[in-house]
């Protein structure tokens, strides 16, 4: 495609990028170009994502940016032709010691200021929601039922689908080179398919964020971390609509994959 001029430009068309471009469009700046050097979008690390979601956090504010992205899923799978594949399964958390059921019990707390229902439940309840666990030994579970899980890709894809509808455009294959600024602020982007103007640039390029950053002379601290999951075969009775579980002092957290699970850690 002919790359023109735009007013905020998106560098990187992962989960991160698709979605802040979408955002953006939503809030009425469609005047908006969306870089991806690959020849698709969600091609790297959004791609090889788990796809679980949890609203529980230490900040008021970052739960209710986790309980709006809910709401933006919930939106996309009931209207959005491409659907995120989003699962509202619900989520337990299994505290083994009692430091960790009081940090649970402060996440509770915030969770519930931030207008999220997050409930303690029994060893008993835990294990009618997720009957191949055994909970009694556990100093405690905490439910919370708008919480789930869906797919990385599919999400960016929707993203992507629904801000071409309100006008930004999307550029696959496009290679940043540099980036132009005038006193301290930034006024375009060179690419391989040529070089354009921009008021606002947006970095969005996750693992290659610290690259794009030096472009525009800063030293942004940020660095990949490999990390691992694996997927089972089938297991009897695993089915897509059990829990997700997330297992802190194990360092684990499962889903279900299909009719197996996704485990990581």
């Amino acid at each position: 495609m002919k790359l023109k001029d735009s007013k905020i430009i998106v560098i990187g068309g992962g989960g991160i990028g698709c979605g802040v471009a979408y955002s953006l469009c939503m809030a009425g700046y469609n005047d908006l170009l969306l870089m991806e050097k690959n020849s698709d979008i969600a091609s790297e690390t959004t791609s090889q994502g788990a796809g679980l979601v949890g609203q529980l956090r230490d900040d008021i504010d970052r739960v209710s940016l986790a309980k709006w992205s809910v709401d933006v899923f919930d939106h996309l799978e009931a209207k959005a032709k491409i659907k995120p594949e989003w699962n509202q399964v619900g989520s337990l958390r299994v505290a083994l010691t009692e430091e960790k059921a009081s940090e649970f019990e402060e996440l509770r707390r915030i969770a519930i200021n931030a207008g999220v229902n997050t409930e303690w439940i029994s060893s008993e309840k835990a294990k009618e929601l997720w009957p191949y666990f055994d909970f009694s030994s556990t100093n405690g579970v905490l439910w919370c039922g708008t919480d789930g899980y869906l797919s990385p890709s599919k999400l960016a894809q929707s993203y992507s689908d629904e801000t071409k509808k309100m006008g930004g455009e999307i550029a696959t294959g496009t290679l940043v080179e540099d980036i132009f600024s005038l006193n301290g602020k930034v006024t375009g982007v060179k690419t391989n398919l040529g070089t354009i103007s921009c008021d606002i640039l947006i970095n969005a390029a996750g693992a290659h964020a610290w690259h794009i950053a030096n472009m525009a002379g800063l030293d942004l601290p940020i660095f990949p971390i490999r990390h691992e999951y694996l997927v089972s075969s089938d297991i009897e009775n695993i089915n897509p609509n059990i829990p997700t579980m997330r297992i802190p002092e194990a360092s684990l957290y499962l889903r279900a994959k299909n009719n197996g699970l996704l485990l990581g850690g």
